[in-house]
């Protein structure tokens, strides 16, 4: 299992934007809790500052022109390669620890929730799905880093700052046939992020059972996720009819998964947004919120 990195008094100092000297005062004080190494050195993880600055309200708003700011910006751009290489690695190995700790230093350094999806995540479970559907990897490495993704994100999702609340509500699945939970997983968290409630079917979720629950609950979006489509002829029929039963209800769907990249397939699912990205998502439910 790699070493984690754990960050420095002075690291700790530039994300709270205090002195060395005030963070060694927090820990010495009890605010903070830190680890000492064998030179009796500080360092704190990742989780922890994540959890005192949502508690203090420390170091959470950045300043355009602020030099932190660019330091992070800088950082960002030149870690970005070595995160999605650790990334890898870690789901890989099967290092739950280790990806959750990779996930929490990127927000900590400010890097957006979905931008840490897509290019961190994502990135790298896409490059281990092309692995396996080349017969590289074995299915049980697929759904070991599957699994460890999962985890990991859930871990991020508890530590997130508790967002303003919009009062409307989001359903999330994935469709028939398709039996992967992680996409569903991610945004979820992207629209609970947003404010919005979300329920959350996850995966192999007949269309005609979402179309009772959508006249049910009234959603203002459904996201449906599709890796796979396992017959795109029968799947096409039960889409048509869940529009056309759920028309009057005026909900936005969202459709997107690798299944949604060939424009033929788009064609016959057609969707308020067919979604490349966590990111596309974030920016639509804003859309739709301003259309309410």
């Amino acid at each position: 299992m790699p070493k984690l990195k754990c960050l420095t008094t002075k690291e700790v100092a530039r994300l709270c934007r205090v002195s060395d000297a005030t963070i060694k005062r927090w820990d010495d004080a009890g605010l903070l809790h830190s680890e000492r190494t064998s030179g009796r050195h500080r360092r704190f993880r990742a989780e922890e500052i994540v959890r005192f600055q949502r508690e203090q309200e420390l170091g959470l708003k950045q300043c355009h022109g602020d030099e932190s700011v660019i330091m992070t910006t800088n950082r960002r751009r030149e870690n970005k390669k070595h995160s999605n290489l650790s990334c890898f690695h870690s789901l890989m190995a099967g290092c739950e620890e280790s990806i959750s700790n990779i996930l929490i230093e990127a927000h900590l350094d400010g890097k957006p929730l979905t931008e840490i999806f897509d290019e961190i995540v994502c990135s790298a479970m896409r490059r281990i799905g092309e692995l396996w559907y080349n017969g590289e990897i074995s299915v049980t490495q697929e759904h070991l880093a599957t699994r460890v993704a999962h985890n990991a994100t859930y871990k991020l999702r508890r530590l997130l700052p508790v967002p303003k609340m919009t009062n409307e509500l989001a359903i999330c699945c994935a469709m028939e046939g398709d039996f992967h939970e992680l996409p569903t997983h991610l945004a979820q968290i992207t629209l609970e992020n947003e404010g919005w409630e979300v329920i959350n079917f996850g995966a192999n979720t007949p269309l005609y059972c979402l179309a009772e629950e959508v006249l049910q609950h009234l959603p203002k979006i459904v996201c449906i996720s599709a890796s796979v489509l396992s017959d795109v002829e029968r799947l096409s029929r039960d889409y048509k009819n869940f529009t056309e039963q759920t028309a009057k209800s005026k909900v936005s769907i969202i459709a997107g998964g690798q299944a949604f990249e060939d424009e033929r397939i788009r064609q016959r699912f057609p969707a308020r947004l067919h979604a490349r990205s966590f990111t596309e998502v974030s920016d639509f439910t804003k859309e739709v919120l301003r259309s309410v």
